[in-house]
């Protein structure tokens, strides 16, 4: 269900700070605690607008699960240490569909009410003084039963068998436990994970104890960069855990089904051949560790150092005829575009998804001798009506997805296909020397950190020595494509 082609050549990510976010509240300063008032529900994201909350900033995380025997249920908490940005009568987290048996703010038992609309609001005792540091503790159960092979794959933890997999794009970690659901609000995480011992764990970042307790084993992570939520990987099943060592003494691991591990294992090497190729171009890798989680149920997106890839997909038959190896190379180039670099709105989405089908077709013409040009031309000649059927790149309309497809909303089209193609028209405007150098310096100075679309356009303008921003906002924000640089000879067709 999440895995979602924008053009034959090309196949795509589906279903993907504290220092540079937008401020998490529109509320005033309040000079006196008896003032104090509610934290928002929301960060003001007009394509998620539940999505996030504010009054608050989140510094660091743990997120406890505790999977029963057939790993169809469990319990989880959510620790959250955050500081507030006003005097807060009551705070929101996000959560839709566990359900909640206990909440404590500052180790003290805190009263809350659950809505629709996945808010779980939550009173302290005693209002929260603007500046203050704080815990807030969630205990949660939920189930979490069988897909079935004709029925999709709902967002959050997905189980089929004795397989678990993590997929929250975009909105799929509130489902699993109580967060702040948006990337502004992306922090350090702990992650402990029990489960039976019959079956292996992963997750995220380091692996730093590991403690068996009769029948069941309890794994805790530790994912020192600043994550989003929707990156986080969860993952149990009975595979190997492998490590390698990449680039610079880069540490890689990969979960792989021990059932099939020599057929797999070969095609593991194109995760440290696409982080070389990525490093040539954009330098050092951004995090600690990279990897992948390779799962029998299926899918790839870019879960942060730990990017899920599906079984079939790895063998040595689906790497050769399904294309998987640019597949690998567009899940890596998101530890920069997506991973290090966040988007600050989900409308800032193409900032991931264009970089990572731009850096796809660079590595076609590299790997392949697939030309650059002739794959752009086809999308701009062929496909250019089609792909901003949804809205702008910059300016999806979160109305044209409707029913279940509104769980992807912004991921479309104009964010893949129409980002990439952006990308390349400021290539051919600035020339490659000078798009280069604005490349590095995004994924460097905007690092373990989010930026937006305007922030883009700065910055390109800066590096360029021109003012680049009505070039830009025409493709970023038009109904239509603006006439290719380089290539006047481009015409967008008639509409399907």
């Amino acid at each position: 269900m999440f895995k979602r082609p924008v053009a034959a050549t090309v196949a795509l990510t589906t279903l993907a700070a504290v220092g540079l976010a937008i401020p998490s509240s529109a509320a005033p300063s309040l000079g006196s605690i008896n003032q104090a008032g509610p934290g928002s529900a929301g960060v003001g994201d007009n394509v998620w607008p539940e999505l996030g909350n504010g009054g608050y900033d989140v510094l660091d995380q743990r997120l406890d699960l505790r999977f029963a025997k057939g790993l169809a249920t469990y319990t989880g908490t959510t620790t959250l240490t955050a500081r507030a940005t006003q005097h807060l009568s009551s705070f929101d987290l996000d959560l839709l569909g566990p359900q909640v048996t206990g909440v404590r703010v500052n180790g003290v038992p805190a009263a809350w009410k659950s809505t629709p609309q996945g808010e779980l609001v939550i009173t302290p005792t005693k209002s929260l003084r603007k500046h203050l540091r704080f815990v807030v503790r969630v205990d949660v159960r939920n189930n979490l039963p069988q897909a079935t092979p004709k029925d999709p794959f709902p967002p959050g933890l997905q189980r089929y068998g004795n397989w678990v997999q993590t997929v929250n794009q975009p909105s799929g970690a509130r489902r699993i436990m109580a967060v702040s659901d948006h990337p502004t609000q992306k922090a350090p995480t702990t992650f402990s994970v029990t489960a039976p011992t019959t079956v292996n764990s992963i997750a995220n970042g380091k692996l730093i104890s590991v403690r068996k307790n009769g029948d069941v084993t309890t794994r805790v992570f530790r994912e020192s960069r600043k994550i989003a939520t929707e990156l986080i990987q969860i993952g149990l099943g009975p595979f190997t855990v492998l490590h390698r060592t990449g680039p610079h003494g880069l540490p890689l691991r990969y979960a792989v089904p021990t059932a099939q591990l020599k057929d797999i294992e070969p095609q593991l090497a194109s995760f440290d051949r696409s982080i070389r190729f990525m490093e040539k171009r954009l330098g050092r890798f951004p995090g600690t560790e990279a990897g992948a989680y390779v799962s029998a149920l299926g899918g790839e997106l870019e879960t942060q150092g730990l990017t899920l890839m599906s079984a079939d997909a790895m063998t040595k038959e689906g790497f050769e005829n399904n294309g998987t190896e640019g597949v690998v190379l567009h899940e890596v180039s998101h530890e920069w575009f997506g991973n290090s670099v966040s988007p600050r709105r989900w409308s800032d989405l193409w900032l991931n998804e264009g970089h990572a089908v731009f850096y796809q077709y660079v590595w076609s013409e590299h790997a392949y001798g697939a030309k650059l040009v002739e794959s752009m031309r086809s999308n701009y000649v062929e496909r250019g009506n089609q792909i901003l059927a949804q809205g702008p790149i910059a300016a999806p309309d979160p109305k044209k997805w409707t029913g279940q497809l509104s769980d992807l909303r912004p991921y479309g089209d104009a964010q893949y296909a129409g980002g990439a193609l952006a990308l390349y028209a400021l290539r051919q405007k600035v020339g490659v020397p000078a798009f280069e150098a604005i490349e590095r310096a995004w994924v460097h100075r905007y690092a373990n950190s989010t930026a937006g679309t305007s922030d883009f356009i700065r910055l390109a303008s800066s590096v360029a020595g021109e003012d680049l921003g009505p070039f830009l906002r025409s493709w970023l924000y038009g109904k239509t494509f603006p006439a290719m640089p380089g290539h006047p000879d481009w015409k967008v067709g008639p509409k399907p």
